[in-house]
């Protein structure tokens, strides 16, 4: 049975996503690749304190308190911060999480590195919100301090407008479930629909509601032009989030990975 198509702001979609957001993420396989290239930027300027914005359920938080850092996660949406918060209870690692905007992060300079992973930045749909996230994060960090950023490789993928992302299965109390991403592409408006599809198996039927959120495609040049502006300097740019690290090629590479410094 299907529920129809809800036309969501990000904080509603990502709540509905939140009950199934562990169950689509290998988090096991993900932090074992991303986790050195991560451990190896933070090192390089002695870190100490993080803040992880839109964190999510955690995952990514979670870890690096394991490492040894004092973490601050910071998600728009109040049920994966609630996901986030019943983790680290079974914990007593040095984290808080707190529900809060990427133009509302925690500012006086109190961080060492300022981490946005996931594809978030282009959930902001105008270049004077990209622009405001930025100055947060900036004022967030400390003088020379990181920021990293990861999003899809929006110079390859506006070209090729590619549909369909792999569906991942699992359960959830118990019950089968099923996550199936897509997108829509709308040239003229600049603009994309990114779809989910959440599948439960009730009894013997499967029900499906779709959830729909607008994205704003992020471009290597405007990402690093607004990074400029906001008080960013000795800017990086990596192609996937994993050791060896390999510069970024806009025709073939998935991910757009972005490393700055706040100005001293």
């Amino acid at each position: 049975m299907s529920r129809g198509v809800l036309p969501d702001d990000s904080t509603t979609f990502y709540d509905a996503l939140a009950p199934l957001f562990d169950v689509m993420t290998d988090w096991e396989a993900r932090l074992a690749s991303e986790g050195p290239f991560l451990r190896a930027r933070l090192e390089a300027i002695a870190a100490q304190r993080v803040l992880d914005a839109a964190c999510g359920s955690g995952g990514h938080a979670l870890w690096l308190a394991r490492q040894g850092y004092t973490v601050m996660g910071v998600d728009a949406s109040p049920a994966m911060i609630a996901l986030a918060q019943q983790k680290a209870a079974a914990t007593d690692l040095p984290m808080s999480f707190a529900v809060a905007r990427l133009t509302e992060l925690p500012g006086n300079a109190r961080y060492d590195a300022v981490l946005c992973l996931g594809n978030s930045l282009p959930h902001l749909l105008t270049e004077e919100a990209l622009r405001g996230a930025l100055q947060n994060m900036a004022a967030a960090l400390r003088p020379g301090g990181l920021l990293l950023l990861q999003n899809l490789n929006y110079d390859l993928r506006w070209r090729q407008q590619p549909r369909w992302f792999a569906a991942q299965g699992g359960e959830l109390n118990g019950q089968p479930v099923l996550v199936w991403r897509f997108a829509d592409y709308d040239t003229a408006a600049g603009r994309i629909l990114f779809h989910v599809a959440l599948f439960h198996q009730m009894a013997q039927r499967w029900e499906v509601a779709v959830h729909t959120t607008p994205q704003r495609p992020l471009f290597r040049a405007d990402l690093e032009a607004v990074l400029n502006e906001t008080g960013f300097e000795r800017i990086q740019t990596f192609g996937r989030l994993a050791l060896p690290a390999e510069p970024f090629d806009a025709e073939r590479s998935g991910d757009l990975i972005v490393a700055a410094q706040r100005a001293r």
